[in-house]
């Protein structure tokens, strides 16, 4: 890691980046903290902003998610993006679901590179998620995989089994894909962290731990970073 590249640290809600500050400090040198709001519109705006304004090398988004059941993960637990999807973007029909690309209507284009649903992210490199997991050395289960980013949250077990038949995904958020289509197009690198909450399907609100998938979050996050930080 370059020694003057700020780490921006983003989450939809200040609850989400409470641990996160309170493990790293209120004021680390290099990493600064913001909130984007809830949802895709919010998160993109604001994304947008913060990158003009403090032209960040990195953004980690960090925050709670729901697992999708065959995801194998469990509340309490954390993942890392390996790639950002906007999974419900696109048009329903009788004859299954047509995807952005599908429609040909990219969504973001870059010298000659077009974005369609699927959004590149960085994960982390197999020797910073052996430094990761060493690190926490204990409960939760971290895994990598790609995550989904839905305007509609999968609240019932037919809206989670259609997404997972769709992508294949490990869990879902309201804002992951947004923010890194921002950072894509500004050339900002992007990663994501989240820790689950809750299992996606019927809703279950009472089995919902908030604060443990926001804990493990910011240790993944933590660890990463100390990682890079260590690196030559």
């Amino acid at each position: 890691m370059q020694a003057k590249q700020e780490i921006l640290v983003i989450a939809a809600t200040d609850l989400e980046l409470a641990p996160a500050r309170e493990l790293l400090g209120e004021s680390p040198a290099g990493i600064s903290f913001a909130a984007t709001g809830a949802g895709k519109v919010s998160t993109a705006l604001k994304t947008l902003e913060l990158i003009q304004q403090r032209t960040p090398g990195w953004i980690i988004q960090v925050g709670c998610a729901g697992a999708y059941p065959s995801s194998g993960l469990s509340t309490g637990d954390a993942a890392l993006a390996e790639l950002e999807i906007f999974a419900d973007e696109g048009v329903r029909t009788p004859d299954g679901f047509l995807t952005m690309e599908d429609l040909s209507l990219p969504q973001a284009e870059r010298e000659g590179e077009v974005i369609y649903n699927r959004v590149p992210v960085e994960g982390p490199t197999k020797t910073a998620l052996e430094s990761i997991r060493s690190a926490i050395a204990a409960p939760p289960s971290i895994r990598t995989g790609p995550f989904c980013t839905v305007s509609c949250g999968s609240g019932s077990d037919a809206a989670a089994a259609w997404i997972e038949a769709a992508w294949s995904p490990l869990v879902e958020s309201m804002e992951g894909a947004s923010a890194a289509l921002v950072a894509w197009k500004h050339k900002v690198r992007f990663s994501e962290i989240r820790g689950i909450s809750n299992q996606t399907g019927n809703r279950k609100r009472e089995e919902w731990d908030i604060p443990a998938a926001c804990e493990s979050a910011a240790r993944v996050l933590a660890a990463w970073i100390a990682a890079e930080r260590g690196s030559p």
